[in-house]
């Protein structure tokens, strides 16, 4: 009799009759599965001393010599950095800045002369550079419209724009939000001995931002209208995919400093040129602590100038060979025997199966 009153013949009946009691009961027995048993087909390498020593070494002669190019390419860039935010406000304004950005009344033109170090050959490219400008902000990002900015059938889809998205009178704001509103304003002119400088504006934008992200029948509208200017003014008949300046700010920034592209100069510049340059100093960087550089940069076949890539390179190269050098001694100072491969699991049972009786 069962303890409970029942038949315990009933309750086997009830157990027959019940799957997940039989499953259950059978679960306990392991069941076989490569998977379950982890055998399917691996690579199982026995990490010699010879293996590890020889890996290190060959880790360490590959990245020194990719470290050492890296950095003679990047010492070979030519650049020039200045920072002009400062020095381009007037003495009597030294001591309130924001007065001086603000008002229409100062004039904003600025010019500064810099002295080439060494040939830089075309193209030259120009950057300007802003710092504790943080375009990475959530608020910020979200402040645009794709929609929008594609098609001009969606002109009127400025609900992520806020608080940039329609003027006083309800209408729609073309681009909206905040990343185009504050669309950086400085300009600068070049000349050598008084004779200008072109700056091109061709293929500083992606192509592929100019094709899909901005569309060409889409045109500024009621931008920069408001009371309150943030930045650059649009051209209202030039369509936005030809708005590179626009297109290069819109691809915002992940971190506080960062450069973007402003133009290119095609032609060469010879050592020890005087360059003129007069920068119209209209961005207001100042009352958010921020700083103001322009850049002038050649590439090398890595880019712009970049220790950083040809330091790594060689620190790990060099840390590689170093503990393969450690390694060697250990080895032949206080070596160890190995044990028999022969013993290892997958060795003594090939074909990968336990007799689990």
């Amino acid at each position: 009799m069962d303890p409970n009153g029942g038949s315990s013949s009933a309750g086997a009946a009830d157990g027959a009759s019940d799957p997940a009691a039989a499953r259950r009961r059978h679960s306990k027995k392991p069941k076989y599965s490569r998977f379950t048993q982890q055998e399917l087909p691996a690579c199982k390498p026995i990490l010699t001393p010879g293996w590890v020593i020889s890996s290190f070494i060959f880790v360490g002669i590959i990245f020194i010599p990719i470290g050492l190019a890296s950095l003679f390419a990047s010492e070979r860039v030519v650049e020039i950095v200045h920072r002009y935010d400062t020095d381009c406000v007037p003495a009597s304004y030294r001591n309130d800045m924001l007065a001086y950005i603000q008002s229409n009344e100062t004039n904003k033109t600025c010019t500064r002369t810099f002295l080439v170090p060494k040939q830089m050959k075309s193209p030259v490219y120009i950057y300007y550079q802003l710092d504790n400008f943080y375009q990475n902000h959530r608020r910020y990002v979200k402040s645009r419209s794709d929609k929008q900015l594609r098609s001009r059938a969606s002109e009127n889809d400025t609900s992520s724009c806020d608080p940039e998205d329609v003027t006083a009178n309800k209408s729609a704001i073309v681009p909206c939000g905040l990343i185009a509103w504050s669309l950086f304003n400085d300009t600068y002119g070049f000349s050598v001995n008084n004779t200008l400088l072109g700056v091109s504006k061709k293929n500083i934008a992606w192509k592929s931002d100019q094709q899909h992200k901005f569309g060409s029948d889409v045109y500024p509208k009621n931008f920069q209208s408001g009371g309150l200017i943030g930045g650059a003014k649009l051209n209202s008949s030039i369509p936005l995919s030809q708005q590179v300046d626009l297109i290069v700010w819109m691809r915002t920034a992940a971190l506080p400093t960062f450069r973007k592209l402003y133009g290119k100069i095609e032609v060469d510049l010879e050592a020890n040129t005087e360059l003129t340059v007069v920068i119209e100093n209209n961005y207001n960087t100042y009352s958010f602590g921020g700083k103001k550089k322009l850049v002038l940069s050649t590439t090398s076949w890595i880019g712009g100038k970049n220790d950083f890539l040809g330091i790594a390179y060689i620190t790990l190269g060099g840390l590689s060979l170093f503990l393969a050098i450690s390694f060697l001694l250990i080895y032949i100072i206080k070596p160890r025997p190995l044990g028999d491969p022969t013993f290892l699991s997958w060795n003594r049972n090939p074909a990968g199966h336990f007799n689990f009786n």
